[in-house]
C-alpha cells in the first residue's frame, strides 16, 4: 500500500479539488464535506471539514474583491404614471436578460454588451442591473445600502404613519416567513410587484392593524452591478429613466472595501447569506432526523464535528483553505453534480 502522506494545513489548498462529497443542511443553508482521500494522509490537521453554503462565495466575491464596486441610482416617479409590475418588467427586465422585453435594461445591457464595454455576456446572474422588487424591499434596500435611518425614509415614515410597528418593520427587513391568509410566506414575496398604496395596505394586513395611509410617490433603489458598471452602462440607465418619466434624485458609487467592511452585500442576500457568513455553524439547529443522515453519511455525528471544529461558514471556510470564492465555487459545483446532497429543511444544505 502507499505510504501515508503528512499534510499542513497549508498544502490542503492543492488537496482541495480531490473532494467529492456534498450534502446541504436547513433554512437557507446548504453544507459541503471535502474530504481528502486519494492516498492516505498522515495528518497534522484535520482530513475533512465542513463548509456551510460555499456556493455563496462567489456571489460574494464578485462585490468584494478588489477594484469592484456598484453604481447606485435612488430613484422616484408618480404611481400614476407606471406600476411598480411596469417598472420591473418594462423598464428593468426579466431576471433572465435573454428573454427580458425588448427596450427593458437588462435586454439593452445583453444585446449592447461589446460597445458598453462589459468583459463579457450578461447571464441570469450578472444581469447588468438590479432593481428593488417593492416599495418595501426598495425601504429595506436603502436602509441597508445607504444607511438611511427608518423614521426619516420617505417610505419608513408611511408604514409607521400606517399604525405598523418599528421592530416589525425592521424584522421584516429579514425577509422573514410570515403568516398570511393561514399559511406562512416569504414577507418580500408577498409585497412584490405592489404599488405604494397597495403594498401599505397589505402591510397593514400582514402585521394585524388598520387605519389611515398616506400617499406618496414610488421610490426604489438601483445599482448597476459589478460586471456592468461602466461609463456607458451609466449613461444608458440615465436615458432610460429619462424616457420612463423617472427621476434620479441620488446617485454614486460604492466599492468592494466598504461593501466588504458593511457587509453589504451580505445583508442584501440575507436569507443566503446568514448562514454562509454572518453567523457561525453551532448556532445551526438542524432536525433530529437530519442529524442522523448527516451522521450515516460521514461517519461522525453533527455535534462531534461542531465540538471538533470540523465545520465553517463560508467565509471562514475559504480562509481556513486557503482559496477564494471562485476556486470554493467549482469544488462545490463538482460536489453537486456528484449528486451527494443532504437537506435539513427549509433551504438549508449540508454536505
Amino acid at each position: 500500500s502507499p505510504s501515508p502522506v503528512k499534510v499542513s494545513r497549508f498544502m490542503l489548498r492543492s488537496l482541495f479539488t480531490n473532494a467529492r462529497v456534498k450534502v446541504a443542511v436547513a433554512s437557507g443553508i446548504a453544507l459541503s464535506a471535502y474530504v481528502l482521500n486519494t492516498q492516505p494522509i498522515q495528518a497534522q490537521t484535520d482530513e475533512h471539514i465542513f463548509v456551510i453554503n460555499g456556493f455563496y462565495m462567489a456571489m460574494r466575491e464578485k462585490y468584494t474583491k478588489n477594484g469592484s464596486s456598484i453604481y447606485y441610482y435612488l430613484v422616484e416617479w408618480e404611481p400614476k404614471k407606471l406600476s411598480w409590475e411596469d417598472f420591473r418588467g418594462k423598464v428593468l427586465g426579466a431576471t433572465d436578460p435573454t428573454t427580458a422585453e425588448d427596450g427593458s435594461l437588462r435586454k439593452a445591457i445583453f444585446a449592447n454588451w461589446q460597445s458598453l464595454g462589459l468583459k463579457g455576456e450578461p447571464n441570469v446572474g450578472d444581469n447588468g442591473v438590479h432593481a428593488s422588487a417593492s416599495p418595501f424591499e426598495a425601504l429595506a434596500e436603502r436602509l441597508n445600502w445607504m444607511g438611511a435611518k427608518l423614521e426619516e425614509d420617505d417610505f419608513g415614515k408611511a408604514m409607521l404613519s400606517s399604525g405598523i410597528p418599528k421592530d416589525t418593520i425592521m424584522a421584516w427587513t429579514k425577509d422573514p416567513q410570515v403568516e398570511f391568509d393561514g399559511k406562512k410566506a416569504s414577507l418580500f414575496d408577498l409585497l412584490e410587484d405592489l404599488d405604494y398604496e397597495d403594498c401599505l395596505a397589505k402591510s397593514q394586513s400582514i402585521a394585524g392593524v388598520s387605519g389611515s395611509r398616506p400617499s406618496g410617490k414610488m421610490q426604489a433603489y438601483v445599482f448597476l452591478k459589478p460586471h456592468a458598471v461602466t461609463g456607458p452602462a451609466k449613461q444608458l440607465v440615465s436615458k432610460k429613466f429619462a424616457e420612463a418619466g423617472i427621476t434620479i434624485y441620488k446617485e454614486g458609487s460604492l466599492d468592494a472595501a466598504i461593501i466588504e467592511k458593511d457587509k453589504l452585500i451580505d445583508n442584501h442576500y440575507y436569507a443566503i447569506a446568514n448562514k454562509a457568513s454572518l453567523s457561525k455553524p453551532a448556532e445551526l439547529n438542524p432536525p433530529a432526523g437530519k442529524q442522523e443522515e448527516f451522521a450515516k453519511k460521514f461517519g461522525i455525528t453533527w455535534k462531534q464535528a461542531l465540538a471538533n471544529g470540523e465545520v465553517y461558514n463560508a467565509v471562514d471556510g475559504c480562509k481556513r483553505l486557503g482559496i477564494d470564492g471562485e476556486q470554493m465555487d467549482k469544488t462545490w459545483g463538482a460536489a453537486k453534480k456528484a449528486g451527494n446532497l443532504l437537506k435539513f429543511g427549509g433551504g438549508v444544505y449540508a454536505g
